[in-house]
């Protein structure tokens, strides 16, 4: 019973604030409908562009349930809104000023850009004579969404998203409101998902293999019979244009680990070399070799050293480290 009202207590706070945050929307909405009707357009268009698009965020930080986002939205909107009012009340004012004995009319220029303030949308701030004498606003990434409004001004995104690229936790090109498999690379003919193959397997943090790589003893060369496994793995990184692999080589404990070290490294190069071929990028993959270090199972057997001679593919984040990036 006390649970069932304390329940009730907090729905009951939440449609309060709730509420007055939409009686304090309407009030803008009501501002902006005089700055409209006063032609703000005209004479105020940055405030007025403000006031419009932080409602627009208000409101869908309403419907999410956002209370105190929306909050910050519509004070930046009521602030703008009236501005908007104010500004746009003697729009269209003409100073005269009479020049000569026959009248000639001369309209001033209050902020000196060459724009009369009888065309000028912003009479009071200097701006070129393309943009109707209002400074430019930029736009540093190109979006078409200024940046005073952009919340991601350095990154191109949809108007829908307030000017961000949408999510994309896999980063296989397909938005996660989209993509089916938002934790595992795919391509996005096939939904964001990893296309069913017979020898590997996607996983959100590797690419599995269902059988080794396999190599010329105590050499760098691939044989054949991995070719059909090295070309799935190509497939999938194709489908998935935005994932960065380490190519991991790993090796038994058999000879010095120097030498170990140095076989590793050029066995999991003679991969990565293999799949350039098969057309994947190579700023898209790292090449490391770790000799004996990370054994998976026991070196006392042969079963055992023959699991732990392996190469392995790690999903890993999008920027290359520096030496990565100019060494290999």
């Amino acid at each position: 019973m006390r649970r069932t009202a304390l329940a009730l207590a907090l729905a009951l706070c939440s449609c309060v604030s709730s509420g007055a945050l939409r009686d304090r929307a309407r009030t803008v909405e009501a501002d902006l409908a005089t700055a409209r009707m006063q032609r703000a357009d005209e004479c105020a268009p940055r405030d007025l562009a403000v006031a419009e698009a932080n409602l627009r965020f208000a409101n869908v930080e309403m419907s999410q349930g956002n209370g105190s986002r929306a909050d910050d939205h519509l004070t930046l909107a009521q602030r703008a809104a009236r501005a908007a009012v104010d500004k746009s009340q003697q729009c269209g004012a003409v100073s005269v000023v009479i020049r000569d004995r026959k009248s000639k009319v001369a309209m001033t220029d209050s902020d000196g850009d060459g724009v009369p303030d009888v065309d000028d949308v912003c009479p009071e701030v200097a701006g070129p004579v393309e943009n109707r004498g209002c400074p430019l606003s930029g736009d540093r990434d190109r979006d078409q969404i200024t940046d005073d409004i952009d919340r991601c001004p350095d990154v191109p995104g949809p108007k829908e998203n307030f000017g961000c690229p949408w999510p994309d936790r896999d980063r296989d090109g397909v938005a996660d409101a989209e993509d089916r498999c938002p934790d595992e690379p795919g391509p996005k003919e096939n939904s964001g998902c990893p296309r069913k193959q017979t020898l590997i397997v996607v996983r959100k943090d590797r690419i599995e293999l269902k059988q080794q790589i396999h190599f010329s003893p105590n050499r760098d060369i691939i044989l054949k019979g991995s070719f059909a496994v090295l070309r799935q793995v190509a497939r999938a990184m194709k489908d998935a244009p935005g994932v960065v692999v380490r190519i991991e080589g790993h090796t038994d404990n058999v000879g010095t680990r120097n030498r170990n070290q140095k076989l590793s490294q050029r066995r999991a190069e003679a991969v990565k070399e293999f799949l350039v071929r098969q057309g994947v990028l190579r700023a898209r993959m790292i090449a490391e070799g770790f000799g004996q270090a990370r054994p998976i199972a026991p070196n006392t057997n042969r079963a055992g050293r023959a699991a732990n001679r392996r190469v392995e593919f790690r999903i890993v984040e999008a920027a290359m480290p520096q030496e990565h990036a100019s060494a290999k």
